[in-house]
């Protein structure tokens, strides 16, 4: 099926599940049935449960992000913050997004926005840290399976609540080479991030562990509502959204997604927010790769393969009780070499 085809496709569903001839019921941590003219199947692999969000709850002291953000509250209202513009003025480049090949969408979510908080970290907290690299999702993968998980999944997926544990008590690898290059995370590997994650896999090698310490992420609270996550947004922290809400693919004048019929059991990051605008909401990045799933207009020089959300779905995303914030990265120091003058 060409992208023609398929775009004419995904217009007659509300969902915008498709495949060529049915559409079959969506399983969490299985393809979605939506195929790009690559004939290539995009994943979700959010896994919804109850008792593991209630763990969160009580191992930890404050959960919530309310119970934090007294001095953020309604400091959003009315703001426009566009977060993947400061993490395109550090890298220099385009916001490129990931393109995950195996159920491993709620390490995407946690990565990349681990990655903008740490150009916001840089840019807007005058932090003396350095970009150094993007967030090897792998490891966040099989870290929230088998580190926090106990490697008790047999099919893809993962929990956001694992994730925000993972990363919070292990920590963050990037994409380079450890180990004079046994463990080689610098491209993404999907088939890599599976094997470790499985229910009898290693998870994240010993060895690589304590690399991962120095570098956690120390804040991860529960997001609520759709005021918290837009305070928070506004305050330069990424909220992770995890819920079984799907969309419809084609972006409309406003750059906003339908609420589509059909799930997703997804993770995505939502890395800008405009309460100026006549439609309130947020920017939500996939991790689907470019514009082939999704089509039509953009706003504010949005990145490929995002789109606008309405802040009614995005509260309605956040009451599933599966919604992060990020903050409070221990990123990599600045070196500040003096410059000597040899005569």
């Amino acid at each position: 099926m060409n992208r023609r085809d398929a775009l004419r496709l995904m217009a007659s569903t509300a969902g915008g599940l498709v495949t060529g001839v049915s559409l079959p019921t969506f399983a969490a941590g299985t393809p979605i049935d939506l195929h790009t003219d690559t004939n290539t199947p995009l994943y979700a692999g959010w896994l919804d449960d109850t008792k593991s969000r209630a763990r969160f709850v009580k191992a930890n002291r404050y959960p919530f992000l309310n119970q934090l953000s007294s001095n953020i509250k309604g400091t959003g209202k009315g703001k426009k913050v566009l977060l993947w513009k400061l993490f395109e003025q550090i890298t220099g480049r385009p916001l490129v997004p990931h393109y995950q090949t195996v159920g491993d969408c709620v390490s995407h979510a946690f990565g990349l926005g681990i990655d903008v908080l740490t150009a916001v970290r840089i840019l807007m907290q005058n932090k003396s840290e350095k970009w150094v690299a993007k967030s090897a999702t792998e490891i966040i993968y099989a870290g929230s399976r088998v580190e926090v998980g106990k490697g008790v999944l047999t099919k893809d997926g993962s929990r956001a609540e694992w994730a925000a544990e993972f990363i919070r008590q292990w920590g963050v690898l990037l994409r380079q080479s450890y180990l004079s290059g046994e463990h080689d995370f610098t491209i993404y590997d999907g088939h890599k991030a599976r094997a470790l994650g499985q229910s009898d896999g290693r998870g994240v090698p010993d060895e690589l562990e304590p690399l991962c310490k120095l570098h956690p992420v120390k804040t991860c609270a529960r997001v609520q509502s759709w005021e918290d996550c837009r305070d928070s947004v506004a305050n330069g922290y990424p909220v992770i959204m995890c819920s079984n809400i799907g969309f419809n693919t084609k972006r409309d004048r406003d750059g906003f997604l339908r609420r589509g019929r059909r799930p997703w059991y997804h993770g995505m990051v939502i890395i800008g927010i405009d309460d100026e605008y006549r439609r309130s909401g947020g920017l939500v990045q996939n991790s689907w790769g470019g514009d082939v799933w999704v089509s039509g207009p953009k706003r504010h020089g949005q990145p490929d393969g995002s789109f606008w959300c309405d802040a009614a779905t995005i509260d309605a995303a956040m009451k599933q009780g599966d919604s992060i914030a990020i903050s409070g990265y221990v990123g990599y120091p600045r070196q500040d070499i003096p410059n000597y003058i040899i005569w």
